[in-house]
């Protein structure tokens, strides 16, 4: 099946034919869908940022549509009614998640102050209200016999109203004690 290519535009408010586009997308090629996604991914070089991804309403549809597909449950794609019953906890929000790194080598006792921060139409950054997720290594136990476990990276991750990003492009930064770390234009009239 091949999918129409539309006029893309970020989706402020789905509809149901976004719905409905957005579950065919979930039951499409491979291809196809990794294609989309790979619109809201932003790969970095940055030693300790590697990624920045986006997830709008209409992105986080095909991603539970595909979760339902998975499990052979192709049903729900088919109903915009579920697709809008899946959408209503997160309805109107769109979430930016950073990806950090950091070296096996590293001594953090705790996550440094990572954050989001969104660019305000004038250009200036804002910070964005950042839920921090550590991940840590599998534990090992140190020369002592100690049982340690090292960070090795986190997520960040921000929940914005899509109203407020709206159909520009703004730049999204990854700050470090409101320094900025690592800055990302991202054009959200590109996105649905």
């Amino acid at each position: 099946m091949r999918l129409a290519c539309a006029a893309v535009a970020l989706v402020l408010s789905m509809g149901a034919n976004d719905i409905e586009r957005s579950l065919a997308l979930a039951r499409a090629r491979d291809a196809e869908r990794q294609q989309f996604h790979s619109r809201y991914i932003f790969n970095l070089t940055h030693p300790a940022i590697t990624q920045i991804e986006v997830i709008t309403d209409f992105r986080r549809l095909v991603i539970i549509g595909e979760e339902h597909v998975m499990r052979g449950d192709s049903m729900f794609t088919r109903g915009v009614r579920a697709g809008d019953q899946a959408l209503a906890p997160t309805r109107g929000m769109l979430t930016i998640r950073a990806q950090l790194r950091f070296s096996p080598l590293n001594t953090f006792a705790a996550l440094p102050d990572y954050t989001l921060a969104v660019g305000a139409p004038s250009g200036r950054l804002i910070p964005v209200d950042t839920h921090a997720t550590p991940q840590f290594s599998t534990p090992f136990k140190n020369r002592q016999g100690k049982t340690l476990s090292s960070l090795i990276g986190a997520t960040l991750e921000s929940d914005i109203p899509s109203a407020d990003i709206g159909q520009t492009l703004r730049p999204v930064a990854v700050t470090l004690d409101d320094k900025e770390v690592v800055r990302v234009p991202i054009d959200f009239s590109r996105l649905e």
